[in-house]
């Protein structure tokens, strides 16, 4: 049985985090599995999976170079020790751990939950954000393997590294909803939900905005970050519930009339836009590539400008006075979920990746 180091030291707990415990769950009882990570709730929760964990010690700031060297002295420990055979890093920063493992004679496989993003970030002004990202698309050419979550990635990872060793496996649902969500009357209030991080490029504000003036709506949000503050100033005057951090969604889901993603972008495969639709829950996105990809080009869910609040506003009218256009984007949805976003896809793509055999159907799988 394979031997299996996952590394992601990342901080705080978001898509990346539920990726890497995803990860675990499809792998489990195929390799035996290690990781390293920094955040004390994920180590938790890999544990009660069997999974062996290292956890470096969270610091944040410009102290966060410190938990990259200790991963660094760590890992090839690990390595030695307990004679691993692929490496598996998530982040910036941990790609710099490629190199290491490569010389150690190990495999690699990296994966790229978004693009680079070099081009956002000037060094002179944010340092601390700039050089990671710019570290990761050189180091990213010692990974024997590069995994993309979505064709929109793959794109922006194609013009640095050969097509060859580049896969597209898309994230998944862990659990596919027996039951969709099935409501041919709205409730009253209309129920709006929101779930992901409080940052500024996540959009929340384009949906308060939007919101303003339209009666018998209320948004539930999901979620915490630093902008959570000037959202709550914003939301004055509308019915908004910040819930906070919710590992939980599921009620919510089942509950909402219409989920919104409204983000700015860059994202890789945004797990919460694949969430909602599993459960079908009527859906719209900013149209960024990756939305519009998951959506089927606007089959499955509504797509409106990225970063235009009018235009989200005409897209969220539309759709609270359209009860069969709600039912069809929620049968769409579903559907689309079930064909390309399953755990069994998923799992005949990490498969091959990490060349494990499949013990359940004697299949030893490699690309």
């Amino acid at each position: 049985m394979k031997k299996i180091l996952i590394i992601d030291i990342g901080s705080p707990y978001g898509g990346v985090e539920a990726y890497v415990e995803s990860l675990t769950s499809l792998l489990q009882g195929q390799a035996t599995l290690f990781a390293v990570c920094a955040l004390t709730e994920l180590a938790e929760r890999l544990r009660s999976k069997g999974v062996k964990v290292v956890c470096i010690p969270l610091v944040a700031g410009w102290a966060k170079g410190l938990r990259f060297l200790l991963t660094l002295c760590v890992v090839p420990y690990l390595v030695l020790r307990y004679r691993i055979d692929v490496v598996q890093v998530n982040g910036y920063l941990e790609t710099l751990i490629l190199l290491p493992a490569r010389i150690l004679g190990r495999d690699t496989v990296c994966t790229r939950h978004g693009p680079f993003e070099t081009d956002l970030y000037k060094w002179y002004r944010s340092p601390a954000r700039y050089f990671p990202r710019l570290f990761c698309r050189y180091f990213i050419h010692f990974a024997t393997r590069v995994i993309c979550v979505s064709e929109a990635v793959e794109k922006t990872v194609c013009g640095i590294v050969p097509a060859d060793r580049v896969t597209v496996v898309p994230n998944w649902v862990n659990i596919f909803p027996s039951e969709k969500v099935q409501r041919d009357k709205l409730n009253s209030p209309a129920s709006l939900l929101y779930v992901g991080r409080l940052e500024k490029y996540k959009g929340l504000q384009l949906i308060l905005e939007a919101m303003r003036g339209l009666p018998d709506v209320r948004l539930t949000v999901l979620g915490d970050g630093s902008y959570r503050d000037e959202l709550m100033q914003l939301a004055q005057g509308l019915d908004v519930q910040f819930k906070g951090f919710c590992s939980e969604t599921a009620p919510y889901y089942r509950s909402a009339d219409i989920f919104i993603n409204p983000s700015y972008g860059p994202e890789g495969l945004p797990i919460v836009s694949l969430e909602c639709m599993s459960h079908g829950v009527p859906s719209i996105f900013s149209d960024l590539p990756v939305h519009e990809e998951i959506s089927g080009g606007g089959r499955a869910a509504a797509l409106f400008k990225v970063g235009d609040a009018q235009d989200l506003r005409q897209k969220l009218v539309a759709l609270l006075s359209d009860s069969e256009r709600r039912h069809s984007l929620s049968l769409a949805a579903r559907a689309m979920v079930h064909e390309k976003y399953s755990p069994e896809a998923a799992r005949k793509g990490y498969f091959a990746a990490f060349e494990v055999q499949n013990s359940e159907a004697g299949e030893y799988i490699r690309l």
